[in-house]
């Protein structure tokens, strides 16, 4: 119909509304041999409303034809996509060694294609591709991490992905599973340029909300949450004699934010004991206290918002009872700089 189509733009109305005519006869006439009765679809439809009826087409209203891009992707994914069967081996031997020529010569179209097939592939094969990259920028040769540095500001996306498949990989189990020093700089250096893969979380509420999902779909497993606290206690327990008490009480205060962020949003689905109990090992650390033992402010409003914490009567770890008499007693100690309000984000601390 496309070409009958442009024919009929160059005749006048009149010629072009005979011609309309013409061709729909042949054209049914052609379905009628077939079956007994014929079905109208939409270009003789759309020929018919424009050169009989006049009514002009609309110019936004593009064929629906496939860019370059969804070409690239249909391929790349063909080529990739792991079928469960010896040819994967191959296949992504293949994939980790174009990946990786990718970045060296900064091949955008290749990096987003990568991006895709990172975020629909299963995290056995993503991990896989991850290693890849990770030998080849950060040891094999030295230095070389900063080719693959360079590429967030060419391919975004990517590195988002990237990152994800690099926690995926070092889950801290063992010594080879603990990322090298230039891996944990660079990507520390992506978030510091965008701290977007690190505010997820607070739009994730919305979203959940959204779908009534708020409360019953747990992102963050539980499950995930007891290796990483296991972790940064066996760090906490071999800086202790090296008076690395400030790095130590960073790293809580960074694990406390993470946690409040989390339940607040949804991601995290826990009770207070199972928290309770998971980061009972840990070193005290106040902000960590408050965030496991619920609010010390009530909300203000009648009905609480998504992500509020209700009320606990349980005091905070490590606190005694309150005295009925504060001026009797000795102040309790607080943590500067970290007054706990729900809903709240609280002040970042740089790094010294």
């Amino acid at each position: 119909m496309s070409d009958i189509r442009h024919s009929l733009l160059r005749r006048d109305a009149l010629s072009a509304a005979k011609e309309v005519l013409y061709h729909l006869d042949i054209y049914f006439s052609n379905q009628l041999q077939s079956a007994p009765l014929p079905i109208v679809d939409k270009g003789p439809v759309e020929l018919l409303e424009e050169f009989v009826f006049q009514v002009p087409k609309e110019r936004g209203a593009q064929p629906k034809e496939q860019t370059k891009d969804s070409v690239r992707q249909i391929i790349f994914s063909s080529l990739f996509s792991p079928q469960g069967n010896k040819a994967d081996d191959s296949r992504m031997s293949l994939l980790g060694k174009l990946v990786s020529m990718a970045v060296a010569v900064c091949r955008i179209p290749v990096l987003e294609c990568a991006a895709s097939w990172l975020q629909r592939t299963p995290v056995v094969y993503c991990v896989r591709l991850a290693r890849a990259l990770v030998d080849d920028y950060c040891c094999l040769v030295p230095g070389s991490v900063q080719t693959l540095k360079q590429i967030f500001s060419a391919s975004p996306r990517f590195c988002c992905q990237f990152i994800t498949s690099v926690t995926a990989l070092y889950d801290l189990s063992s010594d080879d599973l603990i990322p090298p020093l230039d891996l944990l700089e660079m990507i520390v250096s992506w978030i510091f340029e965008d701290p977007s893969v690190l505010q997820v979380l607070l739009t994730l509420q919305l979203h959940l909300t959204e779908k009534n999902l708020y409360g019953r779909l747990g992102l963050i497993l539980f499950d995930h949450m007891v290796p990483l606290v296991e972790e940064i206690n066996r760090l906490a327990d071999e800086l202790n004699p090296l008076n690395a008490s400030q790095e130590i009480e960073l790293s809580l205060d960074r694990l406390a934010q993470a946690l409040q962020v989390a339940m607040a949003s949804g991601a995290l689905l826990c009770t207070r004991d199972d928290l309770r109990t998971l980061c009972s090992r840990l070193p005290h650390n106040n902000l960590l206290q408050l965030v496991i033992s619920g609010p010390v402010q009530q909300s203000p409003h009648a009905a609480l918002p998504p992500g509020f914490y209700p009320h606990i009567h349980t005091p905070p770890l490590g606190y005694g009872a309150v005295p009925a008499h504060p001026a009797a007693h000795p102040a309790l100690p607080t943590h500067p700089g970290h007054t706990f309000i729900s809903g709240v984000p609280f002040p970042f601390r740089p790094i010294r």
